[in-house]
C-alpha cells in the first residue's frame, strides 16, 4: 500500500494524532467546520447552515498505489448543503439536512455532468453532560441520524445511493479560553438497493484549533477569527453485489486539513477548509481522492 500525501503529510497526520489525543484541548470559540459540535443552540434556538463541498476524485490506484490511468478519467462532486438545526430543548436538537448535488464525470473519450437533489438525512442530538466552569466547558452529545433515498438514480450519473441508512454516534468537546478541542465518532450502517448490499461505514473527526483574534474580550459579542487544524478518518467496507464481494469497493482514507471561521457577531460566522489525504487506500481498482473543500455560512434565528 502507498499513500498518496506523501510522507511529510502522514508524519504530520501523526503528530497531529498523538498531540490532539494527548494534550490539552486546542480548538477555537466558534464550532469547527469539519468535525460535529457537542454545543447546541440554546432553548428554542433554530438556524440555518449553507455549505458547498467540493470532492475531487483522480489519479488511477491499485490497492492504494497510483498506476497509469490511459482513459484519463476524473469525478468532481460539488455537494450543496443547507442543514436546518431547531432546539426542542435545551438539552434536545433535531434537524435535516438537504443536499443539491452536482456531479462531473471526464476521461479522455466522454464528459457528463448531472445536478439534482440527493439523499436527504434527519438528525438527532441529546446532550448528555455539561460541566461548565469559568472559561471553560466540557460537553458530550450522542446523535443518530437517518438518510432517505431521494436522490435521482434514473440518470447514467447516480445522484443517490438507493438505500435507506440509519447511523449513530458520540461527540465530545472541551473549551478552555481561546484553546479547545473536539471529537466525532459516528458509524452508519449502510443498508441496500436491490441486488446492491453497501457496506458500512466508520467515521472519526479531531478537531483542534485557536482563537486567533481577539486575544481578550473587551466586550462580548466581538468579532471573532478561528483557526482550525482537522483530521478525518473514513473507513468503509466492501460493498455486495448479488451476494458475492465487490473488490473494487471500500476504502480507507485519512485527511488532514486548516479550517478558517470568522464569526461577524451573534448571529453569523462564515467559514472555509481545505482537507488533503495524508492516507488514500481503496481497495481493489478505483480513483483516489486528490483533496476537497468548502464555503459556507451559518446563521442563528431565534
Amino acid at each position: 500500500m502507498v499513500d498518496r500525501g506523501g510522507s511529510s503529510l502522514r508524519a504530520l497526520g501523526l503528530v497531529f494524532l498523538i498531540a490532539t489525543t494527548l494534550s490539552a484541548p486546542a480548538t477555537a470559540q466558534g464550532p469547527p467546520v469539519e468535525a460535529d459540535t457537542p454545543i447546541l443552540l440554546g432553548l428554542q434556538g433554530r438556524g440555518i447552515r449553507s455549505r458547498l463541498l467540493i470532492v475531487r476524485r483522480d489519479g488511477l490506484l491499485v490497492d492504494g498505489k497510483e498506476i497509469d490511468d490511459p482513459m484519463d478519467r476524473s469525478v468532481t462532486a460539488y455537494v450543496s448543503v443547507t442543514a436546518l438545526p431547531y432546539d426542542l430543548r435545551a438539552t434536545t436538537q433535531i434537524g435535516v439536512a438537504l443536499p443539491w448535488v452536482t456531479k462531473h464525470v471526464s476521461s479522455a473519450e466522454m464528459e457528463q455532468t448531472e445536478s439534482g437533489l440527493g439523499d436527504i438525512t434527519l438528525f438527532v442530538k441529546q446532550l448528555l453532560v455539561q460541566v461548565d466552569r469559568r472559561a471553560e466547558t466540557f460537553r458530550v452529545v450522542v446523535k443518530g441520524k437517518a438518510k432517505f433515498p431521494t436522490g435521482d438514480r434514473s440518470t447514467p450519473i447516480s445522484l443517490g445511493t438507493g438505500s435507506m441508512d440509519v447511523g449513530g454516534g458520540v461527540v465530545a468537546g472541551w473549551l478552555k479560553g481561546r484553546w479547545g478541542l473536539y471529537a466525532d465518532l459516528v458509524y452508519t450502517h449502510n443498508s441496500s438497493d436491490g441486488e446492491v448490499d453497501y457496506a458500512d461505514r466508520k467515521e472519526l473527526h479531531l478537531s483542534t484549533g485557536y482563537r486567533l483574534s481577539p486575544g481578550v474580550y473587551d466586550r462580548y459579542p466581538s468579532p471573532q477569527l478561528n483557526l482550525f487544524f482537522e483530521l478525518t478518518v473514513n473507513d468503509t467496507g466492501k460493498t455486495k453485489i448479488a451476494g458475492r464481494e465487490d473488490p473494487d469497493s471500500g476504502a480507507v482514507a485519512v485527511f488532514l486539513g486548516p479550517s478558517l471561521q470568522y464569526i461577524g457577531g451573534r448571529r453569523w460566522l462564515v467559514e472555509a477548509s481545505l482537507q488533503l489525504p495524508v492516507v488514500d487506500e481503496p481497495n481493489g481498482t478505483q480513483l483516489g481522492t486528490s483533496w476537497s473543500s468548502s464555503v459556507g455560512m451559518r446563521v442563528l434565528l431565534f
